[in-house]
C-alpha cells in the first residue's frame, strides 16, 4: 500500500493574555511524521475542510519559529528557517518529513492558531488510517505553554528579571573616567623625569619643553573633545601638533628619545642614558601613579613660602608651564590624581590661581587644564573647594578660595575660550558641591525619622532641605554643556549658513536645523564627567535616592490607614511625594539621553537594585510611556514610581541590545536574536519609545542599514546548520526602522535623514518589486521624502509635496508613486537649480485653489505616508525665519491649504470600518491627523 496522503494531527489556538515574546509546545502521545504547519489570520478558515478552527492569529505580523525534537535527541532542532509571519503572505508552511513527538513555536504574539498536518510514524508505508478530529486527535496530542529547560536561554520566554539579563558592556564606549593614567603617560612621565636628572639638562631644554608642553597641551584638547566640546577656540595652537589621541605620546617619546640620542652623539650626555630606558620596552621596570607622583613633587617642590622651587636650569615661567604640563597628565588619572592631590598639588594649584601670571594665555589655559582634569574625580573637587581631607559626609561651612580665584577669573573679562572654560568648572564644581550637601541633608533625614508615625516640624524642614537640594541638581544637571561665544562675532558665525554656496534651502545646508527644532523629546547630552561625580565613595547618590524611594513608598502607603494618619504626616508626606518626583524626573532626564542610558548601565547592580525599588513587589506589566511620564512630571502632577521602574529597564534593555548588536557577526543567529528582542520590546507603547533609543546610537542605525545591505534574497547567508537567516534579519531590521521613521519627533528625523539614500537602496535592492504591505515596503513609502529633500533640498520637497497633495505622480517626469520604484534615484523631481522662474507650485495647485467649489481629493495611502514625512521635514526646516520666508515664496501655504482641504475630506469620508493601509500603524486617520497637525506646524 501506497504512502498515505497527510491529515490534521492538531488544530488550536494558543492565547495569552497581553502582547509579549512566548515559547508554546505541542507535546504528542506517539511519534508523528510532521509535513506542514498552517497558520490562521485573525477570522480566517484553513484550507483543510475537516478543520473548523477559526483563525486568531495576533498581531498580523511577526517573527516565528518553529522547533522539534527527534527520538534520542536532547537538544531541539529547527523544523524549518526563522520566517516572518505575515497575514498577507503564504501560511501554510511545507518542511521536510521529520519524525517527532514535540514541537516547539516561539515567536512574538498573543495568539496563534496553529494547524499541523502529518502522519503517524505507524500508519506511514502500511495503513492508511483516518483520525476522528473530535475523540482520536484529542487523545493523540497535549498542549501547554513551554518552559523548556533543555531549549537554548536565548529560545525561552524572555520574562527574566533584569540583573539575570544584562551583561556587562563591551563595544559602547564608557562615559566613566579612566580610574589611571595609560601606560603611554607613564612612559613619557618617567622618561621625562630621568632627562630632567641630567646634569646637562640645560643644553637641550628649549627643545624639551616644547616638546613636553605640546604633548600636555595636544592631550587636553583632545580629551576634552570626546566629551563632544568643540575646542578649536582655545588658544594652544602653537602648543599643539595636530596629532591624533592615540599617537600623541608615542610621538612625544619618540621626540625626546631623538633628542636624547642627538646630545649622546655629540658628548653633551655622559653614560649609557638610552641603556638606562628600559622602562620604555618593559612593564616590569615602569615606575607606579604613586612613584611618578613622588618624583614629580621631588623635582617641584611645593611650598607656598617659596615663589617656585623648579629645575634650576629653566626659567621661573618655564618652570611654571612645565609644573603645569606634568601635572595635567597626573591628574588625568583617578589614583594619580588622589596621591597628587593628597601630596599637596592642589595648595600649589590654588597658589599659582592667585598669582598674577594671567598675562600668559597658554599659561592660564594650561592651569585651568589641571583644574578641569582634578575636578572629574571627587578628591579634586574637594581639593579646589577645600574640603580636602574629609572624613565624614558633613559638608565644610565657609568660603572656598579656589572657586573664589576662579570666579575672580572669570570676572576679570577674559577672553572667550578662557572664560568659557572657567565657567565649566565652576559649574562642575557647583554641581558637586550640590550633590554632597543633598547627601549630607538625605542622611540627616535618615537619621531623625525612623517611620512616618514620627514626622515632626525638624523632619519636615529636613525633608525640605533635601528636596531643595535635589531641584538645584536637577537644574545643574541639565544646564551642563560648553559656554557659546555671546560676542557678535561668534553669534553672527553660529547664524551663518554653512554650505550656503549650494543654496540657502540645499540638504546640506539646511539638514542640520533639524536636530536643533523644539519639537524633541530626547534632550542634550549631560556632561559625562558629572555623571561620574555621583559614582565616587564621598557621594552616595544612588543609595541616597533608593532609601528616599523607599521612605517615599511607606509614607504614600500610609495615606490607607485613615485621617489621622493623613494629619498626622501631612507637611512630611507633601515633600516627600515632591521629593519622589525630582528623583523621577532625575531618573527620566537620564534616559532622555546616550550618556545617561549608559552611564545607568555601567552600574548594573545599581540599575537592577534601582529599578526594584521604584517597581516594589507590584506584579504589574503595563505602564505609561516615558514621555507622558516626563511630561506629567514636568507639568507637577505625580507619576507612579512603578511606571518610571517599568521604563527604566526597558530602556536599559534596549541599550543593552545596542551593546550586543554591535558585538554579534552579522547575518548570525546571535545578530537575529537581538533584533527579535528589540522587536519584541516594541509591541507595546513604552517599549516603542524605549527602542526609538536607538536613534541617540548611530552605531546601531549604521549596523541594521549594514543589515539590510546585506541580506539579499537571492544571496541567502547560512550557518554551520545550513540554516538561511536573510530573509529574518532583513525584515526585522526593516521592522525596527520602521519604528524610527514613523516617529513624529526632530530626535528620531534627525537619527535616519542622513541615511535616507543609502536606506532606499537597501531596501529597494533587497526586495524588488515586492507588493506585499510588509515592513520593508511600508518603509519604502515612509522614506520617500527623505531621498528627494537629499537630492533636491526643502524646494524639490515642496514641490514633491504639491505633486501628491494634488492628488498626483510624486514625479513630475515619470509615472510611478514611489522614489523607491525607479533605481534612478538622481532624477528624482528634477534640479531645483535648472528650473525656470516659473513658480512649479502654483502651476500644480493654483487652478485647483482658485475653483471655489475644491472640496479636495482623496489620497492614496502611501500618498499620505509621505505626504506626512514631507511636511513633517519642512515643519522643522521652517522654524529658522529665513527658511520660511523662502518657503512661503515658493507657494508653501498653498500647498498647506490644499493638505487641509484634503485631509477634512478624507476625514468626513472615513468610517470606523476604514481599511487600515499599515498593520503596524493602524488606521490611516491616525496618520492624516498628524499631517494635519504639521501642516498646521508648517503653516
Amino acid at each position: 500500500m501506497g504512502r498515505p496522503e497527510p491529515y490534521v494531527v492538531f488544530a488550536q489556538t494558543f492565547v495569552h493574555p497581553q502582547l509579549d515574546e512566548y515559547v508554546d509546545e505541542v507535546l504528542f502521545a506517539e511519534p508523528i511524521v510532521i509535513t506542514a504547519c498552517e497558520f490562521l489570520e485573525q477570522n480566517a478558515s484553513s484550507a483543510s475542510t475537516a478543520v473548523t478552527l477559526l483563525g486568531a492569529t495576533s498581531p498580523p505580523s511577526f517573527a516565528l519559529e518553529v522547533f522539534v525534537q527527534c527520538e534520542g535527541e536532547a537538544r531541539f532542532r529547527r523544523l524549518c528557517q526563522p520566517f516572518l509571519y505575515s497575514h498577507l503572505s503564504s501560511n501554510v508552511l511545507e518542511v521536510e518529513a521529520v519524525v517527532t513527538n514535540h514541537l516547539v513555536v516561539r515567536g512574538s504574539y498573543r495568539s496563534l492558531s496553529l494547524i499541523v498536518y502529518g502522519n503517524t510514524a505507524e500508519d506511514l508505508g502500511q495503513f492508511n488510517i483516518e483520525f476522528d478530529l473530535d475523540s482520536s486527535l484529542a487523545n493523540l496530542v497535549s498542549t501547554s505553554e513551554a518552559k523548556l529547560e533543555d531549549l537554548p536561554p536565548l529560545l525561552h520566554s524572555r520574562n527574566s528579571k533584569f540583573g539575570d539579563s544584562i551583561s556587562t558592556l563591551k563595544a559602547l564606549p564608557s562615559v566613566l573616567p579612566d580610574r589611571d593614567i595609560s601606560i603611554q603617560i607613564r612612559q613619557f612621565l618617567q622618561l621625562i623625569f630621568k632627562i630632567l636628572d641630567l646634569p646637562d639638562f640645560g643644553d637641550l631644554g628649549q627643545e624639551f619643553m616644547a616638546t613636553v608642553t605640546s604633548a600636555a597641551a595636544s592631550f587636553f584638547i583632545n580629551d576634552l573633545a570626546k566629551s563632544g566640546i568643540t575646542l578649536h577656540q582655545l588658544n594652544l595652537g602653537r602648543l599643539t601638533n595636530g596629532e591624533k589621541p592615540l599617537h600623541i605620546f608615542i610621538e612625544a617619546k619618540r621626540s625626546l628619545l631623538d633628542l636624547c640620542r642627538k646630545y649622546v652623539g655629540e658628548g653633551n650626555i655622559h653614560g649609557d642614558f638610552l641603556g638606562e630606558c628600559g622602562f620604555l620596552e618593559s612593564e616590569a621596570d615602569l615606575a607606579t601613579s604613586k612613584e611618578l607622583t613622588d618624583l614629580f613633587f621631588l623635582h617641584f617642590q611645593c611650598n607656598k613660602n617659596i615663589p617656585f622651587a623648579g629645575h634650576p636650569h629653566l626659567s621661573q615661567s618655564n618652570n611654571v608651564l612645565l609644573w603645569l604640563s606634568l601635572a595635567l597628565l597626573l591628574c588625568s588619572g583617578k589614583e594619580s590624581c588622589f596621591h597628587c592631590i593628597n601630596g599637596g598639588g592642589m595648595e600649589h594649584l590654588v597658589f599659582l590661581l592667585g598669582k598674577e601670571i594671567q598675562n600668559s594665555t597658554a599659561v592660564t589655559l594650561m592651569l585651568l587644564g589641571v583644574v578641569e582634569q582634578a575636578t572629574r574625580y571627587s578628591v579634586g573637587c574637594e581639593g579646589v573647594l577645600g574640603w580636602w581631607p574629609r572624613e565624614d559626609a558633613t559638608v565644610p561651612s565657609g568660603i572656598s578660595e579656589g572657586y573664589s580665584l576662579l570666579l575672580k577669573l572669570l570676572m576679570q573679562k577674559q577672553r572667550h575660550d578662557i572664560a568659557a572654560l572657567a565657567t565649566y568648572i565652576l559649574h562642575r564644581l557647583r554641581f558637586y558641591e550640590v550633590a554632597a550637601r543633598y547627601e549630607c541633608a538625605v542622611l540627616s533625614m535618615l537619621g531623625g525619622l525612623s517611620g512616618a508615625r514620627n514626622a515632626t516640624t525638624a523632619t519636615s524642614s529636613m525633608l525640605f532641605n533635601a528636596k531643595l537640594h535635589l531641584k538645584k541638581l536637577l537644574k545643574l544637571m541639565n544646564s551642563s554643556g560648553w559656554i557659546q561665544d555671546p560676542s557678535p562675532v561668534g553669534c553672527a558665525t553660529r547664524s551663518f549658513m554653512v554650505g550656503a554656496a549650494e543654496g540657502l534651502l540645499s540638504y546640506k545646508t539646511t539638514h542640520k536645523l533639524i536636530s536643533s527644532s523644539s519639537c524633541r523629546f530626547l534632550q542634550q547630552e549631560i556632561d559625562a564627567k558629572l555623571l561620574s561625580l555621583l559614582k565616587v565613595p564621598h557621594c552616595y547618590f544612588d543609595a541616597v535616592i533608593l532609601q528616599a524611594v523607599e521612605m517615599s513608598r511607606n509614607l504614600i502607603t500610609s495615606l490607607g490607614v485613615g485621617l489621622r494618619v493623613l494629619k498626622k504626616v501631612g507637611h512630611a508626606l507633601e515633600a516627600f511625594v515632591d521629593l519622589t518626583s525630582s528623583i523621577e524626573a532625575a531618573v527620566i532626564r537620564l534616559m532622555f539621553c546616550r550618556t545617561g542610558l549608559v552611564f545607568l548601565l555601567q552600574h548594573p547592580d545599581l540599575s537592577s537594585t534601582m529599578i526594584d525599588a521604584f517597581r516594589g513587589t507590584d506584579d504589574v506589566n503595563e505602564c505609561i510611556p516615558l514621555r507622558y511620564a516626563s511630561v506629567l512630571i514636568s507639568k507637577g502632577f505625580f507619576c507612579r514610581l512603578l511606571d518610571v521602574g517599568m521604563n527604566l529597564e526597558m530602556h536599559l534593555r534596549v541599550v543593552n541590545a545596542v551593546d550586543r548588536l554591535l558585538t554579534s557577526t552579522p547575518q548570525s543567529e546571535e545578530f537575529l536574536w537581538v533584533l527579535w528582542e528589540l522587536c519584541s520590546l516594541s509591541r507595546s507603547e513604552c517599549g516603542r519609545q524605549a527602542v526609538l533609543a536607538l536613534g541617540l546610537f548611530p552605531e546601531a542605525v549604521r549596523s541594521l542599514i549594514e543589515a539590510l545591505h546585506s541580506a539579499k534574497e537571492l544571496e541567502p547567508v547560512s550557518l554551520s546548520c545550513g540554516t538561511p537567516l536573510n530573509l529574518a534579519i532583513f525584515h526585522a531590521s526593516a521592522e525596527i526602522f520602521e519604528l524610527i521613521v514613523t516617529d513624529p519627533t526632530s530626535s528620531s528625523l534627525s537619527a535616519w535623514i542622513v541615511h535616507a539614500t543609502d536606506l532606499h537602496k537597501a531596501l529597494h535592492s533587497s526586495s524588488p518589486g515586492s507588493n506585499r504591505k510588509d515592513a520593508p515596503t511600508r518603509l519604502l513609502e515612509w522614506i520617500d521624502a527623505g531621498v528627494v529633500y537629499q537630492k533636491n533640498g526643502a524646494i524639490g520637497l515642496l514641490r514633491y509635496a504639491a505633486v501628491l497633495a494634488s492628488g498626483g505622480d510624486a514625479h513630475i517626469t515619470s509615472t510611478n508613486t514611489l522614489v523607491s520604484e525607479s533605481m534612478d534615484v538622481e532624477n528624482v523631481v528634477g534640479d531645483s537649480s535648472t528650473e525656470s522662474d516659473v513658480n512649479v507650485v502654483e502651476s500644480l495647485l493654483g487652478k485647483l485653489v482658485s475653483e471655489k467649489s475644491f472640496d479636495g481629493v482623496a489620497l492614496r495611502d502611501s500618498s499620505v505616508a509621505q505626504l506626512t514625512t514631507a511636511i513633517r521635514i519642512l515643519a522643522f526646516l521652517s522654524e529658522n525665519s529665513d527658511i520660511a520666508a523662502s518657503l512661503y515664496d515658493e507657494g508653501a501655504l498653498t500647498v498647506v491649504y490644499v493638505i487641509l482641504v484634503n485631509c477634512r475630506l478624507m476625514l468626513e469620508r472615513s468610517s470606523n470600518n476604514y481599511a487600515p493601509f499599515s498593520s503596524s500603524f493602524g488606521d490611516p486617520r491616525v496618520t492624516l491627523l498628524v499631517m494635519f497637525n504639521n501642516a498646521e506646524t508648517l503653516a
